[in-house]
């Protein structure tokens, strides 16, 4: 087996192999940054938004040059990776501004001109310091726009590690916010796993995404450092397709999202439940449409990239195999394909619960069909699964849809559609279950990058009447408050007025 990042996927040709960064060298982009993000976070939310809109501009400056380079490192074609990575660049930056302008205003605190008097207070968001970003690799540069945003509009410095797959593309947004942006305040990192724990070691906060096992040790390491984590860490997604479902479009739209990205996708749809009085038709129109699908041979425009790695092309020819064993169907596909790590876009019919293709995540081109019921029958299947990202309800009942869609356990949702609120600024890109607590993207997610800081001041020139000494006088205001509280009227407020002014004369004796 070749090593990590070292050849082009769709043909096997040699890339120049990209060095490991030392425990030493994280710990030294971790302090440039940290230095850096100093006058960073001192500047006005609106001039970090314009680094931030120029920072966009810069990388769609060099698309070509980006898709190029992304298109070495995955294996799929310089069309796929400028429509799947590019276009939806320039919205994002405007939409993740317009957030972070609302988000990071500073809120008063509401105190009581009877109970506080003098006073006023601010709770205002305050950045983290840095955040290390653990990217995956099956989107190497967008993975980093639902973090890389808010962090630095936050005002954070960051350290970017990208994963040992596609070294090469996050190398490219280092050097383009290096150009853009002060010196230092976004680091990288390159390397595999112990490279991320050095990383975890010494940042403020981390954003990962990735495999479960991964996962749970940076959760276990930030825990004992006491520093906040958003994790996403997978998914096995459900399409649950009705009997009313528009046949021909619901079948497109399965297989355009289950075959985005080689099925490289979080979000991919991976288990189908059909009814069973149109699953016959069903295979035959989603069949018909996966089997014109090309797989990626090197440099041509096909529809599907390959997998990206040995490791991830024998893990799906292993879920095939014992789907086949153990009864399920190929309708089209099922073999390697090309001179490099493509894999035929692959329909499994018949297939069953226990099957490792319908449990775990295959995170490839194949498409898992289980025959249901009905709707309740394919709802409680869809749900016994320890993954739980998108789901989707496929039906021309949109009402229905709506409310079988909001009993699925999954953190997004869609009724004849799925999987595109990813590249929404604006959306909470969340889930359950062993997908993990983390939350990208959208107001929501800021809890990773600020932490609330209130800020109190207190003009008053008296005590306050609950200070020291603790004798009877305060007991009788504490039982006058306590009546207030009650719902006291009129003369419970003259009489702690009254004990108030004798409690603030005999707190100033005691400094005469």
């Amino acid at each position: 087996m070749t090593a990590p990042g070292t050849i082009n996927p769709a043909d096997r040709r040699a890339l120049e192999p990209v060095k490991a960064s030392t425990p030493d060298e994280v710990k030294a982009a971790v302090a440039a940054a940290r230095s850096a993000q100093l006058a960073w976070g001192a500047l006005p939310v609106f001039a970090r938004a314009e680094k931030i809109k120029a920072l966009g501009q810069a990388v769609l400056a060099k698309a070509d040059e980006v898709a190029q380079v992304m298109s070495s490192e995955t294996g799929r074609s310089v069309v796929e990776c400028k429509a799947s990575e590019l276009t939806s660049l320039a919205p994002y930056v405007d939409t993740a501004i317009a957030i972070a302008k609302q988000v990071l205003k500073p809120s008063k605190v509401r105190l009581s001109a009877l109970d506080f008097p003098g006073k006023k207070g601010v709770t205002e968001p305050v950045p983290r310091g840095v955040i290390g970003i653990i990217a995956p690799w099956n989107y190497p540069l967008g993975n980093f726009w639902k973090s890389l945003f808010p962090a630095l509009l936050s005002g954070n410095g960051v350290v970017l590690k990208p994963s040992e797959h596609t070294p090469r593309t996050g190398a490219f947004l280092a050097r383009v916010c290096a150009e853009v942006l002060p010196a230092g305040l976004v680091g990288l990192v390159q390397g595999a796993g112990e490279v991320g724990q050095a990383l975890v070691d010494s940042a403020d906060a981390i954003v990962f995404t990735g495999s479960v096992p991964s996962g749970k040790r940076v959760a276990a390491r930030a825990a004992e450092r006491l520093i906040p984590t958003s994790l996403e860490l997978g998914g096995k997604d459900a399409a649950l397709v009705l009997a009313d479902c528009d046949l021909d479009r619901t079948a497109i739209g399965v297989a355009q999202w289950a075959m985005h990205n080689c099925g490289q996708n979080c979000a991919a749809i991976e288990r189908v439940y059909v009814e069973e009085a149109i699953a016959d038709r069903f295979v035959e129109v989603l069949t018909k449409v996966v089997s014109k699908l090309r797989v990626s041979t090197g440099n041509d425009e096909s529809d599907l990239g390959p997998l990206q790695n040995e490791a991830q092309l024998g893990l799906v020819e292993k879920h095939v195999a014992q789907a086949k064993a153990a009864g399920a169907k190929v309708t089209t596909g099922g073999a390697r394909v090309g001179p490099g790590l493509g894999y035929q876009p692959t329909v499994l019919d018949r297939c069953t619960d226990d099957m490792e293709v319908v449990r775990d995540e295959t995170f490839g081109p194949v498409i898992a069909v289980v025959r249901v019921k009905d709707a309740e029958d394919g709802l409680e299947r869809a749900n016994d699964s320890r993954y739980g990202l998108n789901g989707s309800v496929w039906t021309s009942d949109l009402e229905r849809g709506a409310a079988l869609l909001r009993r699925m356990e999954i953190g997004v949702g869609y009724v004849n559609n799925h999987g595109f609120a990813g590249i929404l600024a604006d959306v909470p890109w969340t889930g359950v279950k062993d997908t993990g607590p983390g939350v990208a993207a959208s107001a929501h997610s800021y809890g990773v990058f600020t932490r609330p800081r209130t800020v109190i001041i207190d003009s008053s020139k008296n005590p306050d009447p609950w200070w020291i000494p603790a004798n009877a006088d305060l007991g009788a205001f504490a039982d006058a408050l306590i009546a207030r509280g009650r719902g006291g009227g009129l003369g419970v407020l003259l009489k702690l007025g009254g004990l108030a002014k004798k409690r603030v004369a005999a707190i100033k004796a005691l400094a005469r």
